[in-house]
Formats: structure tokens, sequence, C-alpha cells
């Protein structure tokens, strides 16, 4: 029972803060080191990682199901916008093959988790800015748009740093329009998120379910993808109403409570 509720916080949390923008890998981080709430092993990352795609899957049904029947076609918009979704995940890998070793590092230092939480607070604070600066204007995906969106996900991969907050603030501020960066963000996340999927189970490939059970892990995706589901119509409609930015005061308070703590 009390293993089970541990798994339904740890997806509870990975559900909201994967697409809130307030760093999904920084509060499970910080809920590890500060709060005793420990995860049973990497196969519960996989698990927590499977049930956000099930969410974006869901989540974007109409328009993914309209890109691929597109992209199978070989129409040249969705062939395009493949090949952007494709660019966005060059800067993330390049940031990990290069500094992967200082990411891990961070990940057991919740004081630095914390100072990342405060800055990434500042930039959601600051999006009221952009937002005012692009209110009425706004257009769809392009390549150096989607390069740009990347590179926001490639800071991110700090925890801390949120990657759905850095890669739609950079989108905005590219000149995109709330709906079409919140979109890209999210469908972009995917081969993220899977390479990441793939990374942790290279390296621990003794099996999917090691330190917990089937139903465990069920539980694990469900919950985590139910979450998410709720989370992405939170961001998207407080996208919609130009207030992106207050997630920002919640991330600078839980990076000063973290600092404070460590």
């Amino acid at each position: 029972m009390v293993a089970s509720l541990k798994f339904i916080a740890l997806a509870a949390i990975q559900g909201l803060a994967e697409f809130l923008p307030i760093s999904s890998s920084g509060h499970l981080a910080l809920a590890e080191k500060l709060f005793g709430i420990e995860s049973p092993g990497p196969s519960l990352e996989l698990f927590l990682h499977l049930g956000t795609v099930f969410s974006v899957c869901i989540f974007y049904r109409k328009r993914l199901a309209q890109l691929a029947t597109a992209f199978l076609r070989l129409e040249k918009d969705a062939v395009r916008y493949a090949a952007y979704v494709c660019v966005s995940a060059v800067p993330a890998a390049l940031v990990h093959f290069c500094a992967k070793d200082r990411i891990a590092d961070v990940f057991d230092a919740p004081r630095a988790i914390g100072c990342l939480l405060v800055a990434n607070g500042a930039l959601l604070l600051l999006s009221c800015v952009t937002d005012a600066l692009q209110r009425g204007r706004g257009g769809g995906i392009s390549l150096l748009r989607a390069l740009a969106m990347g590179v926001g996900q490639g800071i991110a991969i700090f925890p801390g740093i949120s990657r759905s907050g850095t890669s739609i603030h950079a989108g905005r501020i590219a000149g995109m329009s709330p709906g079409k960066a919140a979109e890209f963000s999210f469908i972009m996340s995917l081969p993220a998120i899977l390479g990441a999927m793939l990374l942790e189970l290279r390296s621990n490939p003794a099996g999917l379910t090691a330190g917990m059970c089937v139903s465990e892990a069920a539980i694990a995706t469900l919950v985590s993808g139910a979450v998410g589901c709720f989370a992405l119509k939170v961001v998207v409609k407080t996208l919609e109403k130009g207030r992106f930015w207050v997630f920002g005061v919640w991330c600078v308070a839980a990076g000063a409570l973290a600092v404070s703590l460590a």
C-alpha cells in the first residue's frame, strides 16, 4: 500500500510538472531528496515517461492523425513539419552527449536544482513582456523557430529548467502564436521523451519492471498519463489567456524553498 502511494505521488508529480512549465526532473529530484520519496529505480522513470507520451498522443490525437496521414501521402507541409521536429531534437542531443556527466551531478545537488528553478521562474515571469509585445500577432512553425525551440528544449535537460517553459517561450519570442508554440512544443517532446526512455532502458537492461511489479508499473503509467492530460489543458488555457507568467511565481518560491532547505 505504501509503495503504491509512493508510485502515485511520483506519477502525479511527473504528469503535472512534465507539461506545466515548472520542471518535472527538478520536482522529482527535490521530492526524492528533500521529502524522502524515493524512486525504486530507473524502471519507474520509464513508465512515468510512457504515461506522458500517452498524454500528448491523446491530447493532440486529431492533429497527430492528420500529420501522419498527410506525411504518408508525402504532402509537403507534413513532411516539412516532420523535418522541423527532427531539427528541434538536435540541440538536446548535443547537450546530452556533451554535458551528461555534469547533468548527472546536478541531480544530486538540491541547492543547484533550487537555483535553476528560480532562474526558470524568472524566465517565465518575463513571458508577460513577450505576451504584451506579441499580443494579437504570431504565426506558425518555421525552420528558425523550430531551432529556437529546440535550443530551449536542450537547455531544459538540466533539472530545474522546464522543457515546456523554455521551448514555448522561445517560440513566442521567435514570433509564434500561443497555440502553435504549445502544439509544436508538446509534439516535438515525443522524440525527446522516447529518446530519454531508450537511453534509460539501455543503461538498465536488467528488466523493465526491476524493483516494481506489473500492477505498480501500470499504476504509474496511468496516473502519469491522466494527470498529464489535465496539465496539458491547463497550460494551453493559461497561454491563451496570456497568463503563462503565473507559473514563474511557483518556480521562484519552490526554488527558494529548496535552496533554504538544502
